[in-house]
Formats: structure tokens, sequence, C-alpha cells
């Protein structure tokens, strides 16, 4: 059993509602500054540092008023500030006061309207120093969760916020318990969603009653799952995490090559890889030539089984929805797709459908980054077309609703898609529908209906 005074502070975070590493690092943060505005800030070599650092980051020395009275905060921070304030005196009015024409003012005047690196030479030195403990904390988080009483622990906590997770990937992938640990956070964020997906749908007054302590709780946990607790990590205004994130690929941007010299042999190549792929995926916003589709319809891969097929769509009509889902397509709710539509094959390879005005023509052009974009894609569904069948019970007029129970006896509530319709089934039809089960909403959006009331339609 590992004994080390860290393994202890974890356990005992652990019984926190925030993250635990985000609480051993406001811990570090509040005992570094209580310790250098107690004991230090008169020291001479600490104050050098603080100049060159022209202080604490906006974080820290927002902490510096919630120290205890005896570490005097309010009077260390006279101290160094009166010394920042020296120095910005000095460093401006070097660059606004004409100087001699020395040597040295041609870099000097290159240096106009960069007064942030003249006065700040080094980071901030409280976030120097708890981003180092940080580290040393996640490190034993990994050894301590391979051991039962702490794994026990973490699966009743709250676990780790999403950005520590990120920084524990980043850094301890390859260490022998990350896969435990992400597969115990995966869990936990699995139970959060549901949690806020039963709060969403206990906003609807039916069901207003049935909210429980939990799931109020849900939005506020989740802000602090998704960006950690407040003050430990920057805000993209600082101007830090904006310059480090990766330039990704957009739909409309740099995703498609240039037309391929060996253009005509395309369509070829497309039908040639159709006729393998295991997974096929359609992008839409306007319907597929009908030759391709057909194609695709009747495919078979070189095992003589069809192809998954499933179909991101928005803005399609009703009918031709109808014929993907009958031809055998999973058939998505899409949002900010691209314009044009797009073939991909098992999540690798992918196609461009470029149409010319005639309509009747169209053409194929490679995709450069098919896997990012099929990663991608993953985010711009937002719901899954449904076909169903049942008895209606219950009406709700006011808001355009019906409630039909299922074959297996589940109760489903059904909205009209167009709000100028108004008349709803009657009680006891026997009813049909095509629409969408969005994921925002328990409630179906019905697109088509027909109904049965005594064998009549």
């Amino acid at each position: 059993m590992n004994n080390s005074r860290s393994y202890f502070k974890l356990l005992d975070a652990l019984r926190e509602s925030r993250c635990p590493v985000c609480r051993l690092v406001l811990e570090d943060s509040r005992s570094y500054l209580d310790h250098l505005l107690y004991e230090s800030v008169l020291d001479l070599p600490t104050r050098m540092m603080l100049i060159d650092s022209f202080g604490f980051c906006s974080w820290h020395a927002g902490q510096i008023s919630s120290l205890p009275p005896i570490c005097a905060p309010n009077v260390g921070f006279a101290i160094f500030a009166s010394d920042l304030l020296r120095k910005l005196d000095y460093v401006g009015r070097d660059l606004i006061e004409p100087r001699p024409k020395y040597k040295w003012q041609s870099w000097f005047k290159k240096s106009r309207g960069r007064l942030l690196s003249l006065i700040k030479q080094r980071p901030c030195p409280a976030y120097d120093h708890v981003r180092l403990f940080e580290i040393y904390h996640l490190s034993d988080l990994l050894d301590a969760i391979g051991e039962k009483e702490f794994f026990d622990a973490y699966g009743a906590a709250r676990g780790i916020c999403l950005p520590h997770l990120l920084i524990v990937e980043e850094i301890f992938s390859s260490h022998p318990n990350f896969s435990l640990l992400l597969e115990a956070q995966l869990a936990k964020m699995k139970a959060l969603r549901n949690s806020l997906e039963e709060y969403i749908r206990q906003q609807d007054f039916r069901f207003c009653d049935q909210l429980t302590a939990e799931e109020a709780r849900s939005p506020k946990l989740a802000m602090e799952v998704l960006v950690g607790t407040p003050g430990v990590f920057a805000n993209e205004m600082g101007h830090d995490l904006s310059r480090r994130l990766p330039a990704r690929a957009t739909f409309d941007k740099a995703v498609f090559s240039l037309p391929s010299r060996a253009r005509e042999y395309l369509p070829a190549r497309l039908f040639s890889e159709l006729k393998t792929a295991k997974q096929v995926t359609l992008c839409l916003i306007r319907p597929l030539p009908a030759d391709l589709l057909e194609k695709i319809a009747h495919l078979t891969n070189g095992h003589n089984s069809e192809p998954e097929r499933t179909a991101i769509v928005e803005g399609v009509d009703t009918r031709y929805m109808r014929s993907l889902y009958a031809a055998g397509f999973s058939l998505f709710y899409g949002i900010g797709l691209p314009e044009n539509a797009i073939i991909l094959l098992d999540g690798k390879r992918g196609f461009l459908i470029d149409e010319t005005q005639e309509h009747s023509k169209w053409h194929v052009r490679l995709l450069k980054n098919a896997e990012d974009l099929y990663l991608g894609l993953l985010w711009h569904k937002f719901g899954i077309a449904v076909s169903l069948m049942g008895e209606v019970q219950d009406h709700d007029v006011e808001r355009n609703l019906f409630c039909i129970r299922l074959k297996d006896k589940r109760a489903q509530w059904c909205r009209l898609q167009d709000p100028k319709t108004t008349q709803l089934p009657e009680i006891g039809a026997n009813v049909e529908l095509f629409g969408w089960e969005k994921w925002n909403t328990q409630v179906i959006e019905v697109l088509e209906l027909t109904w049965r009331k005594d064998g009549t339609k």
C-alpha cells in the first residue's frame, strides 16, 4: 500500500466535488503566496524576481486578498507593487522622451509598441511553481490509481477535470495506469451526460417534479469538468492558448485537394473503392446524383455482404430521406455541413462530388485529410431518423404534442414539425410516423404521419 504524503493528500481531495488536482493546485498557489509575502517579500532576490516577472499573473494576484491577515498580504503587495510601478515609469519615459542619437537608439526605436516585452522578462513565479507541482500531482495520481483503495475512492468521486485529463494524456500516455484512469474518467463523463440529459428533459413542465438534487447540480458540475476549477486554467483572452491551438482544416477551407490531373479516372477509382468498403458515409445538403446513389444503394463488398451505410443530411427533403432510409442507410440529422456532397469510405478515404450547372453531370475530386473530416463529422450529428408505429394515448393540443405507446409498451411524445398543422391524430388511432429523434430533446419531431381509426385512414 502507498503510504506517501502525496497519496493521502490525493485521497483526501477525492472527497470534494471538484477536480482533486485542481484543489491541490489551488492549495499550492496559496501556500506559495503565503510563504513569499510573509517571509520573503523583503529579500532582494525575491524582489528582483518579481520585478523581472512584473509581479503575478491575474489569477495569483487575485488570490492575495484572500490570504490570512497574519501574513500581511496588503503590505507585501504594496512593497513589490511600488517596485513595479517604478519600473513602469522608468521604461515608459524611455519610450516617450527623446534621446541622443547613440547606436542603441535604433534598437530602442524598434521596440516601440512592445511595452510588455520591456517590463516583463519572465513568467509569473507562482505560475511556474504550481505548474511544476501540478505535474507531480498528476504523476502521483496515475501511480495511486493502480491500488484498489485509491481506485475505489476514485470510482466514488467526481474525478479529474477535462483540462487535467488532456495534460495527463499529453505527458503520461505511456504510463501503465493511463488506460485505467481514462476508462474510469470516461465512465464518469457518461454518467454526467446522462444527468444533463435528465436535467434537460425535466425542464418540461410535465416532468419538472422529477428533478433530483444531483441532476439540478449537473450544469454547474459539467462546467467545472469541461474547463476546470475557475482560475486554474488561462482564459483565451490571455493570448497564450489561442496561439498554441493547432490549425485545423474546416469544411470550406483547405479540406479538399485541387482537381487531379487524372481527373477523368477518379469516378472509376470511386466505384472500385466502393466495392471493397465496409463502411460508406454520405454527407449531404442536397441529393446525390441519382445514378451514383443507385450504385451505392446496391453495393456489396468483397466479402459478398453489404457495407454499413450512413448518411448525415441537412435540409434534404423528406421524400429523399425516406428513399435513403428504405435503402438501408442509418440517417442522421446534421448541422453545419459542407456545401458539396461528400462520400467517406471506412473513415479513411474520401471523395467530393462536384456537380455541373446542368445537374446531369458530376465530377469527383479526391479529399485530403479525409480521416480528420470523418472525425469532425461525428460532432455535426444531432439526431437520428426513426420510423415508429404505435397507438395514440394522449394529447397536448396547445403545444402540438401527442403521445403514442409503442409495441414495447414504451410511451413516446411526438411533435409535428409543421407548426401550422394543428390536426392531431385521435386518441386510440394507430399511427405510423417518420421523424427525427434529436439528441437535445426527448420528443420526436415528426416529418411524415399516417394514422388509422376504426379501419379508416
